[in-house]
């Protein structure tokens, strides 16, 4: 189907940098990104379960610096 989505720039990069490695179109990477965000198990729910340990993927190419942290720390 197609459409148009106004995309944040750190998901569109994502989805261009998974494109890139699968050989794939941008669509079907952004595509993939969002139906694997839909199936994983929120925080909530892996605290549920009991995990201990959640580990957080990062954006490939994408650094995460304090300064970053600090600017994002109080969005709601």
């Amino acid at each position: 189907m197609r459409t148009t989505l106004d995309l944040d720039e750190v998901v569109l990069s994502a989805g261009r940098a998974k494109a890139r490695a699968d050989g794939t179109s941008l669509g079907r990477a952004i595509s993939d990104l969002a139906l694997a965000g839909l199936t994983r198990p929120t925080l909530q729910q892996a605290a549920a379960d009991g995990d201990e340990l959640l580990v957080l993927r990062g954006v490939p190419g994408h650094l995460v610096t304090d300064d970053l942290v600090a600017a994002h720390r109080d969005d709601d």
